[in-house]
């Protein structure tokens, strides 16, 4: 089989997947589901931008809320709230695909040569556990993950064809256009501007014309960002703004906006690992193995509970495969750092492994500002999903190079893991899914915004808006 037709089979069973999820997720199901509808709602029914401080989730940029409210304006009149909603829910499923999409370019600009590391590269993007869920939900992490992951590919365009300004001015836009989108692209930012630093200087020694790309790029990114940045300096007093620094007193009683202990992120207690739903503070102390759990059964996605035997069943098999994929993508790290595998590109290493660090560092400092367990969670690494899963892929490759029964056994291990993923997140069918509509009213950030979109939704209410516009 070609690998072409690998990637058409990877992206129909994805695409599969994540409509029959758009069919099946309880109404405003997800993270923060209810709270980011309210965020459309607001564009939709009042035309204007929230106030960072309106409701629990308008903190965030509004690139995925404008997305979905032009969508939702565009949309026959007479259509139902559950139409409405599963509309919405396709900006989520073609951002999910449009990441794989980037992912598989990316693989074929580092490695023309290796068509098998594309493949593998475009099953890890597509079917990661913390991934699945959110692409059918409303969100905005899956749509800041693609972005991310379309400006990677550009960053290494730029990277083959540093003379051209073309490139570097793409870059600039896709990552403005991250940036918009959610805060945690600053990671993005962060590796472009250090690749490209480095790659210049290495090209053209210390000298003005260094700075020429990393100028490009900021200058693209800023016209395409500043406006919404320059109204929170204006309204708000601070360009970025956190929900830690805005919801602190509504969520101090359970440790929100509390800084987290630093031996946290020492601590290597498996517990969560063993039993997916401990909830002791020995588990939730431990950030790595709990956003490990987050990363490979995407526990605060939503979509399947923990709480029942089968479901930490699935779970545990999960880690043990997310466990090998990890080993992976350390053998593909390894022989990126020492020189055993080339990039096509110059300094295409230096820009996965760019990308990886300051993912890894921007997650760290966050989850370091906020001690809540529930914000170890695993999308907010998605800004460097896509170097996540091309060094994963490279060292499958390398695996797959072995012999002829290493390449099976990994075959197979990879359509398990595909399998898998398809099973424990086809919605409702390993086991009902239900969320109480009652349950989004005793969370602790109950705002009229979330009320309309609520009462909409899940009774299907008509809002009046005649005196809100």
């Amino acid at each position: 089989m070609s690998p072409r037709h690998v990637a058409w089979g990877l992206f129909g069973l994805a695409a599969l997947l994540r409509l029959h999820n758009v069919w099946a997720a309880p109404v405003l199901g997800g993270f923060d589901g209810p709270y980011h509808a309210a965020y459309i709602g607001i564009l939709h029914w009042e035309g204007r931008l929230p106030l960072a401080d309106e409701s629990w989730s308008t903190y965030h940029p509004p690139l995925y809320y404008l997305i979905c409210a032009a969508v939702w304006e565009l949309l026959p009149a007479e259509m139902s709230a559950r139409g409405v909603l599963t509309a919405l829910r396709l900006v989520g499923v073609a951002a999910g695909l449009g990441l794989g999409l980037a992912v598989w370019r990316s693989a074929r600009l580092l490695f023309p040569e290796r068509a098998q590391v594309a493949c593998w590269a475009l099953g890890g993007a597509l079917f990661l556990p913390m991934l699945v869920g959110p692409s059918s939900l409303i969100g905005n992490e899956v749509l800041t993950a693609a972005f991310c992951a379309w400006a990677f590919e550009w960053l290494l365009r730029t990277l083959r064809d540093p003379d051209r300004a073309g490139p570097a001015l793409a870059l600039g836009a896709l990552s403005g256009l991250a940036l918009l989108g959610k805060f945690n692209a600053l990671a993005l930012i962060g590796s472009v501007g250090g690749t490209l630093l480095w790659a210049e200087v290495r090209r053209l020694g210390w000298c003005l014309r260094s700075l020429r790309l990393g100028c490009l790029v900021g200058l693209a990114a800023t016209l395409v960002s500043a406006p919404y940045f320059i109204r929170n300096v204006v309204v708000h007093g601070a360009p970025i703004l956190l929900e830690v620094d805005l919801s602190a007193e509504v969520m101090a009683p359970i440790g929100y906006g509390r800084a987290r202990p630093l031996e946290g992120y020492l601590s290597l207690a498996p517990d969560i690992l063993v039993d997916p739903a401990d909830r002791s503070e020995r588990a939730r102390s431990a950030v790595w193995p709990a956003t490990f759990a987050s990363v490979w059964f995407d526990l605060h996605g939503s979509l399947v509970g923990v709480q029942t035997p089968e479901g930490r069943r699935l779970a545990r098999a999960a880690f043990v495969f997310g466990g090998i994929w990890t080993l992976l993508g350390v053998v593909g790290g390894t022989a990126l750092a020492r020189g055993r595998a080339r990039t096509a590109i110059p300094s295409g290493g230096l820009a996965l492994g760019m990308l990886i660090v300051f993912s890894l560092a921007a997650y760290g400092f966050f989850t370091w500002k906020v001690a809540s367990f529930s914000v170890l969670k695993g999308t907010l690494l998605a800004p460097g999903v896509a170097a996540f899963s091309l060094v994963t892929a490279l060292g499958c490759d390398r695996a797959f190079r072995r012999g002829r029964a290493v390449a099976r056994g990994l075959v197979i291990l990879g359509a398990f893991f595909v399998a898998l993923v398809g099973a424990t997140f086809w919605a409702g069918w390993i086991w009902p899914v239900r969320v109480s509509p009652a349950a989004f009213y005793i969370q602790a950030y109950n705002d009229p915004p979330t009320q309309r979109v609520f009462d909409y939704f899940v009774w299907g209410r008509e809002p009046d808006i005649s005196s809100q516009r």
